[in-house]
């Protein structure tokens, strides 16, 4: 899964909740990267979607990886928070490239 453009929306919660509990059924068993690394920009709202996705992915026993770039300023602020609540998670692993 790949992440492009710009989250800006006020509730992305609206949109991103129901295609995240939507594709569980279709991940079981497999293996996913969520990859951020493109992504230009995402605001605050944005973040509590992304948290209910890896505990649900954890919960569901995906593994998983989300990648972010490191060398950018928002997105190491942003993807450090998800790195520590991640540390508690069996199935889920933040990394910077």
């Amino acid at each position: 899964m790949t992440w492009i453009g710009r989250s800006e929306d006020r509730d992305p919660s609206a949109f991103l909740n129901p295609y995240f509990t939507g594709i569980m059924t279709d991940l079981a068993g497999r293996e996913l990267e969520i990859d951020f690394q493109k992504l230009e920009y995402m605001n605050s709202s944005t973040v509590p979607p992304i948290i209910q996705l890896i505990k649900n992915l954890n919960t569901n026993t995906i593994k998983t990886v989300i990648v972010y770039d490191k060398n950018s300023k928002w997105q190491s602020a942003s993807f450090k928070a998800l790195e520590t609540i991640a540390r508690t998670m069996d199935n889920i692993q933040v990394t910077g490239k």
